[in-house]
């Protein structure tokens, strides 16, 4: 079975003032999305994710992560912009966390969870 890769780019997105209720992955940009885990070879091209603003964000998170920015290594994801956020778990003995992987930007006035943006 041959695997299609995306090419091109994705650019100049705003998800502004959102309220979250028990989501899961409330901030999420997967260029390495599998449906088996694990079973799919990284892809050595892909779309190019740029200037992606996230503003005013809030609410909770069923999934530990809230933050999953997992970017690809050949075409990582740039000028990712994190402002006003602040997501707590749904789940009250339980903290939720960020993850970043080749992704590059800025964070201002994030509460919760820390970021994790390279710059």
């Amino acid at each position: 079975m041959a695997v299609k890769v995306g090419k091109g780019y994705a650019r100049r997105i705003i998800f502004e003032h959102l309220k979250f209720d028990s989501v899961r992955n409330p901030i999420i940009i997967d260029q390495n999305y599998c449906s088996i885990r694990g079973a799919c070879p990284e892809m050595p091209t892909g779309v190019h994710i740029s200037n992606v603003a996230y503003i005013g964000l809030s609410g909770t998170s069923s999934t530990d992560i809230a933050i999953n920015l997992n970017c690809s290594r050949t075409v990582a994801c740039t000028g990712i912009l994190l402002e006003s956020i602040e997501l707590i778990s749904a789940y009250m003995d339980r903290q939720v966390t960020s993850s970043c992987l080749n992704a590059y930007g800025n964070a201002i006035g994030v509460v919760r969870p820390d970021p994790c943006l390279q710059s």
